[in-house]
């Protein structure tokens, strides 16, 4: 809503030939068609994920720069090979490929949605918001280094960490 101080009685300061967009019931629809966009590209990006196995057909997406460099995994390593198990409903070839990320996706997507919602619809949302609890971002990043660290110990527990 950066742009809405530029505007005075529905005149458009800036170029002024936006009078038509002086309600603010446009700029939720403006913002409900940028929601409605980008779900429709993250079905799209689920949709060949499913289509397009990343072992075999390869992907659109470069190899992680972290495992080229150092031969070590870094905490998304796998994930989209876990991305391709989890849409085709293989839960446990997704937890061997990357089990943060089917670990912490369902929170990712209630919390993506929630906000989205939350900002769709602006000050006048009542509904449920995200919200972390205290130091709980501290002891989610704290998780992920402590992810990070040990599946790269060559030892028998953690090795099963690394992607399979």
């Amino acid at each position: 809503m950066g742009f809405i101080r530029f505007w005075h009685g529905g005149y458009c300061f800036i170029c002024g030939a936006h009078r038509a967009w002086g309600h603010i019931r446009s700029l939720v629809r403006a913002r409900l068609i940028l929601v409605l966009g980008l779900a429709v590209v993250g079905l799209l990006g689920v949709f060949h994920l499913k289509e397009n196995d990343p072992e075999t057909d390869g992907t659109f997406l470069p190899p992680c720069s972290f495992h080229e460099v150092t031969g070590l995994h870094c905490p998304g390593c796998g994930g989209t090979r876990a991305g391709h198990a989890l849409a085709n409903f293989r839960l446990g070839d997704a937890f061997k490929k990357n089990a943060l990320l089917v670990v912490l996706l369902p929170f990712l997507v209630v919390g993506i949605g929630l906000e989205g919602a939350a900002w769709l619809k602006g000050p006048t949302y009542r509904g449920p918001r995200v919200r972390l609890p205290g130091g709980l971002a501290w002891w989610l990043l704290g998780g992920i280094l402590g992810f990070w660290i040990l599946r790269n110990v060559p030892l028998w527990p953690f090795e099963l960490l690394a992607p399979r």
